[in-house]
């Protein structure tokens, strides 16, 4: 066996950290139910009860993989706080076209994570998964969002609606890009942005 001498040891943080970093990748490759934390402990080279006495199961390894990966993940709440008292643009209110943008570059470059979303999204349709609940609220949230934040929208327009619809495409083109990672998703968002938000109705709105 190979000496461990001079290998200094993780901290228990360090080795959560590395289990979730593996779990994301495991979960975006094979789903919730193909990966084992048997999977997770031989990547790490650690024994399945070392897993177990970090994380304690399996349905609370994927909360929290959710938890502080992706719900971290928080362009949109970044990009809002700049309008609220104290922001850099509290005297403005924000725009819908901007903030699926900033979205929109977040994911772009972490496509392990986009993965992540929606590999759980399409496996917890199931009311049998347990991430069921989260998804199903996850959608209330985004709704919830729109109304309770003051936005910049033009006249006429059912703005709930467009936000709502943007992000069901936003969704649907990550699919597509994690499919075929030849597509440009950035300048293929544009394309959508041209049909959501078209000129002139949301000019001096994006």
């Amino acid at each position: 066996m190979a000496s461990t001498k001079g290998t200094p040891r993780m901290s228990a943080e360090e080795r959560l950290e590395q289990i979730l970093d593996v779990a994301v990748r495991l979960i975006g490759e094979k789903g919730y139910n193909g990966f084992s934390l048997q999977d997770v402990a031989s990547e790490i080279g650690v024994s399945q009860t070392a897993v177990i006495h970090r994380i304690l199961n399996k349905q609370n390894l994927l909360m929290l993989v959710l938890e502080r990966y992706y719900d971290n993940s928080g362009a949109a709440n970044d990009y809002l706080k700049q309008f609220q008292p104290g922001g850099a643009r509290e005297s403005d209110k924000p725009r819908i076209p901007e903030v699926m943008q900033v979205v929109v570059d977040q994911n772009s470059k972490q496509p392990e994570l986009v993965r992540l979303f929606e590999m759980l999204n399409t496996e917890a349709m199931s009311p049998d998964h347990p991430a069921h609940n989260y998804f199903v609220q996850r959608t209330v949230n985004i709704s919830e969002q729109y109304y309770d934040t003051d936005w910049l929208v033009p006249d006429g327009v059912d703005g709930h609606l467009v936000y709502m619809l943007a992000y069901a495409a936003m969704y649907g083109l990550e699919g597509r890009w994690l499919a075929n990672p030849e597509i440009d998703y950035p300048a293929e968002w544009q394309r959508y942005a041209d049909y959501l938000f078209p000129s002139p109705t949301w000019d001096g709105y994006r």
